[in-house]
């Protein structure tokens, strides 16, 4: 499960930003399909992100709106982004058997207005009786006391020093590290996934599946071990590469929305003026 953000014009205002979110199936170690659940340009606007937002949340999770009034442009970008995710891993709950694993690429730690949603998709992994896991690439936990160090990475090296040659996982419980806001209804791990690498990984699951966490990690691990991603769980690898957004397909989506503003009866310098950014003027770069 993976989704992906290109901003493709902004202005104080608002912003215009090309999203995409969806999955990709595996049965064991086989590619089955990939599957895209959407793919479509956000408009980041103040005043339109209530009739953005609400549609969606109250028709697929039973929830009436939330506050998004403090949000910058960057935030309901990503916001929108996150929400098209959980949508993205509703459809594939649907779709699941019991003992399926559904992974997700990022923490369920998410920002308050969002949270209401994260408890709807973990009550319907539970009742279908689905290991739903969050897996990570980078992560803020830290700890210290005189400067802030990056708890992953350290416990990571001192995994593999502890427990060399051997995948590992560890539970954060009780542990003196600082967790951001927490309070997401789950348990947070720190997991080394395959025992060829020495990658560790920041791993949030609801708190049902705490009990089962040896099963399920030692079930993943048979999945990690790809050459292509040594130590990282090949489905999430295959979602990314299949649904990120490249840079030609940004530019691509930028030339579109140029010719719809174009066939409005705008002007090529009204456009530009729109979406230059005076920063692209003072770095010599040009979109247009």
């Amino acid at each position: 499960m993976d989704g992906s953000n290109a901003a493709l014009c902004s202005w104080m205002t608002a912003s215009v930003n090309l999203i995409r979110a969806g999955y990709a199936v595996y049965q064991g170690r086989e590619w089955r399909r990939t599957a895209i659940t959407f793919d479509d340009l956000f408009l980041a606007d103040p005043k339109l992100c209530q009739d953005n937002f609400d549609p969606y949340l109250e028709h697929f999770f039973g929830i009436e709106g939330i506050d998004l009034r403090e949000s910058d442009l960057d935030r309901l970008s990503s916001y929108y982004r996150e929400m098209q995710e959980y949508l993205a891993i509703n459809d594939a709950i649907g779709q699941a058997a019991s003992g399926d694993i559904i992974l997700y690429d990022g923490s369920f730690e998410i920002f308050e207005p969002m949270r209401g949603v994260l408890d709807a998709i973990f009550s319907r992994a539970r009742e279908k009786e689905v290991a739903l896991l969050a897996v990570a690439k980078s992560s803020s936990l830290s700890w210290g006391d005189e400067i802030t160090l990056p708890f992953v990475q350290h416990t990571g090296l001192a995994g593999n020093r502890i427990r060399p040659g051997e995948a590992w996982y560890l539970s954060l419980k009780d542990k003196n590290v600082d967790a951001g806001q927490g309070k997401w209804g789950g348990e947070t791990y720190i997991v080394s996934f395959c025992k060829e690498s020495e990658q560790a990984f920041r791993v949030d699951v609801p708190a049902f599946l705490s009990r089962n966490m040896g099963s399920i990690l030692s079930n993943l691990a048979d999945h990690c071990c790809s050459a292509e991603c040594l130590g990282y769980p090949h489905a999430l690898f295959r979602a990314h590469r299949d649904i990120r957004i490249t840079e030609q397909e940004a530019a691509s989506a930028r030339e579109r929305l140029i010719a719809r503003l174009l066939e409005t009866g705008m002007t090529h310098s009204e456009i530009k003026m729109l979406m230059q950014d005076f920063h692209d003027i003072l770095e010599m770069k040009s979109r247009f």
